[in-house]
């Protein structure tokens, strides 16, 4: 953990979740609750998805549409078992095939995230900061 990078988060509370008060009040586990608090408003990859979970978002008469070439890369992302949501490349291709509004862009893109805590947008998937994190983050200078 970014002891330095957790107490400006914590200081400054840019996102306004309201620990910056409870920090001066001294309240490390409730500062720490906030942070891991999952949001509606925050989206965050899920990684490897299973790929029968893209396939079944995808409208197929939107496939009937793509290229053969695009055809091929959609056969290709998902014929391993599993999709890489977290991967940029494969966003991007699956941008590349179905264009914006399309009702498989806005399915891929669901099943490709889960809402997530103000810790994991900064620090990454998985990230849960405790108590004591808290209180290390106070000593810094």
């Amino acid at each position: 953990m970014d002891y330095v990078a957790l107490k400006a988060e914590i200081t400054t509370d840019p996102a306004g979740l309201g620990y910056a008060a409870l920090w001066v009040a001294g309240s490390d586990w409730q500062v720490a609750e906030l942070l891991n608090a999952v949001r509606q408003s925050i989206d965050i990859w899920r990684g490897l998805i299973p790929s029968h979970e893209v396939i079944d978002v995808i409208v197929w008469t939107e496939w009937t549409g793509l290229s053969a070439a695009n055809k091929q890369l959609l056969q290709t992302l998902t014929g391993p078992d599993r999709v890489n949501t977290s991967s940029a490349n494969t966003r991007a291709a699956f941008s590349q095939m179905f264009a914006a509004g399309t009702a498989t862009r806005t399915a891929l893109l669901a099943v490709a995230t889960r809402k997530g805590s103000r810790a994991e947008q900064l620090w990454g998937p998985g990230v849960v900061v405790t108590h004591d994190d808290v209180a290390l983050a106070r000593r810094e200078s």
